[in-house]
């Protein structure tokens, strides 16, 4: 009998290959992740710092890692701040949006074969498991593994 994986598997291989192929993408671009979470929060328009370190939160690790971002994509010239705002320069956007182009290329392809209503429900399910887990310990009766 072949192993069968459970989602904990597959959970964490798929954001281990998100990782790795958008990594790839972003570095033809001299981008790290962090670069490129920042150069597009500020896609739409300049917004407060703030605010972008607020929505990147769950994704540094040190504390010191923001003003360390923040400030290698001033030094290129990637972005602009004044007083309390951040904004795209003109090679900043062009920068963005070249990245964008390799990231789209590499959301279609993870989402091949997937129709558009398949995903919307992944990520429908996804959002509620982890509400339910975040709930923390419940004296819920056992559930059956899947």
């Amino acid at each position: 009998m072949a192993l069968q994986r459970r989602i904990g598997y597959w959970l964490v291989e798929l954001d281990r290959l998100i990782n790795e192929r958008f990594d790839e993408d972003l570095a033809a671009g001299e981008l790290s992740r962090r670069h490129w979470q920042i150069l597009h929060s500020l896609a739409d328009g300049p917004q407060r710092a703030d605010e972008v370190r607020a929505a990147l939160d769950a994704f540094l690790h040190d504390p010191a890692e923001w003003a360390d971002e923040l400030t290698a994509l001033l030094a290129r010239g990637l972005l602009v701040a004044d007083a309390d705002l951040l904004a795209l320069t003109d090679a900043g956007r062009a920068v963005h949006d070249a990245a964008w182009i390799r990231i789209g290329a590499r959301r279609r392809q993870m989402a091949e074969g997937i129709s558009d209503e398949q995903f919307a429900e992944t990520l429908r399910v996804l959002e509620k498991m982890a509400v339910n887990m975040s709930a923390g310990p419940s004296a819920a009766a056992p559930v059956r593994m899947r």
